[in-house]
């Protein structure tokens, strides 16, 4: 498979580091094809402006599916948005690994979504993204005991902004979350069990049935 991994934790350090690390590792030497966005390393702009865009329409009146649709018709994109763009046209799988904070994604992940996923590119006039496999990864840094089973389906309810509202909206296949709980405040022996878990997991990652989701899309 043609991977995709995108990371975004300001601290190589983190739990979601580690887990993203050991995602490259056993990908890798599985022989699959793996590209990396490190958002946070590569300071990626995090916010949709009139940069985005080489040759934007000759309008006062910024209209950003207007611009976006333009661009992706004549290829005129930011180099750096055009980069990622190609990086998910060229996978079968994206593979997300980021901390929760606030019940959401990272601001930079959603900027990074708000300026890729553009309107003539991964929705409106096509839908580049059609079929590709996607998965969450993500971390949460309060201690465990709070997080029951209810707050744990509260949680994934969480993420349905994302993983419906825009991932399976532009027509990926979404592929169960996965949640480590209190990663900051875990034991030792406890992180090891969940990497044993999650080496698991990304060994049988193409025998995994994605979820049943009905759609927001607007037809």
């Amino acid at each position: 498979m043609n991977i995709f991994v995108v990371y975004a934790h300001p601290d190589p350090r983190s739990f979601a580091a580690t887990l993203k690390n050991l995602a490259l590792d056993v990908l890798m030497k599985q022989g699959h094809a793996l590209q990396l966005s490190d958002l946070y390393g590569m300071h990626f702009k995090a916010y949709v402006s009139r940069d985005d865009f080489t040759n934007p329409l000759d309008d006062p009146i910024f209209d950003l599916q207007a611009e976006q649709r333009h661009a992706s018709e004549t290829g005129t994109f930011s180099q750096d948005i055009m980069l990622e763009q190609q990086k998910l046209v060229w996978a079968d799988t994206v593979l997300f690994y980021f901390p929760m904070w606030w019940y959401s994604i990272p601001a930079i992940l959603k900027g990074w979504v708000d300026r890729v996923f553009a309107y003539g590119f991964a929705y409106g006039d096509q839908y580049l993204l059609t079929g590709k496999r996607t998965m969450l990864t993500l971390t949460t840094g309060g201690p465990s005991r709070p997080y029951t089973p209810e707050k744990q389906r509260v949680i994934n309810d969480m993420m349905d902004t994302f993983q419906r509202g825009t991932l399976h909206f532009c027509g990926m296949e979404i592929l169960p979350p996965l949640a480590f709980y209190g990663a900051d405040h875990a034991t030792t022996a406890q992180r090891d069990q969940w990497m044993l878990q999650y080496r698991q997991v990304l060994h049988s990652l193409d025998l995994i049935s994605p979820m049943r989701l009905n759609g927001l899309r607007l037809e």
